[in-house]
């Protein structure tokens, strides 16, 4: 009788610490919030990156707590009482238009290690995804010797330099020869006039034809050159709407 004491004082020491660790355990998890922070422009395609923030809105601290999405994995040892934790993550879209991101799980061991609780955490936050930018260059499209005068490397001449200039001008050669600060003056001019593109002059699929026009848009904009875009009944001026806006528009045409 006194050994089955003992089994049965054991049995109940050892169902009382799975409940207390279950217990301790989910509360571990339970205070967690996840808030959507910010993100890189995501492109069709291509990998970009967000940044989350997982809050513990508890007065109590919380530990051994590993973030997951999809492959990815962030262990955070301890976030302690009413402290924020930012971390980014990546992610692929395989089309454009407005996606949302896949569940996020965090689990933990604690307060036994061999326990493992997890729990599920949805991000309610719509993301427009823009068109992946394939095709033709600009440059190639617009017959780069018809679009510029001179090649980008000839200079005509030199003369002094102005405060401002930028230092890429400066013509090193004179500055060698103990002569006053030089800059070149460069042959290669660029034209001033509006680009057109239109989806209607384009021949391919939809999508094929939204990817170059993306292309295009995306490199006029780098290139500091002005342009306006057909969409059949839409029509956009880089004067008037900013980049965003334009790739907003591809992205849910």
């Amino acid at each position: 009788m006194h050994n089955y004491n003992i089994v049965y004082l054991m049995m109940f020491w050892l169902v009382a610490v799975a409940l207390v660790s279950t217990y301790f355990g989910v509360m571990n998890l339970h205070p967690i919030e996840l808030r959507f922070l910010s993100h890189k422009d995501f492109f069709a395609t291509k990998s970009s990156k967000f940044t989350l923030m997982f809050e513990n809105n508890s007065s109590h601290d919380l530990y051994d707590l590993h973030f997951k999405y999809k492959d990815q994995e962030v262990k955070v040892p301890i976030l302690k009482a009413f402290q924020d934790k930012a971390l980014c993550f990546e992610t692929t879209f395989m089309s454009r238009g407005i996606h949302s991101l896949e569940e996020f799980s965090v689990v933990s061991f604690f307060p036994l290690f061999h326990e493992k609780k997890s729990r599920t955490l949805r991000v309610e936050k719509e993301l427009l995804v823009y068109p992946n930018p394939e095709g033709e260059s600009l440059f190639k499209h617009l017959s780069l010797k018809d679009f510029h005068s001179g090649d980008i490397h000839d200079f005509k001449g030199i003369s002094r330099y102005k405060d401002g200039e930028n230092f890429s001008t400066i013509h090193w050669a004179s500055l060698a020869k103990n002569e006053k600060l030089m800059s070149k003056r460069f042959i290669y001019t660029q034209r001033k006039e509006k680009l057109h593109f239109s989806i209607s002059q384009l021949k391919g699929t939809t999508e094929n034809n939204i990817s170059q026009l993306t292309k295009w848009i995306l490199e006029a904009s780098q290139n500091g050159f002005d342009f306006t875009l057909e969409l059949h009944q839409i029509s956009l001026d880089s004067t008037k709407e900013d980049i965003g806006e334009i790739l907003e528009k591809l992205a849910l045409y």
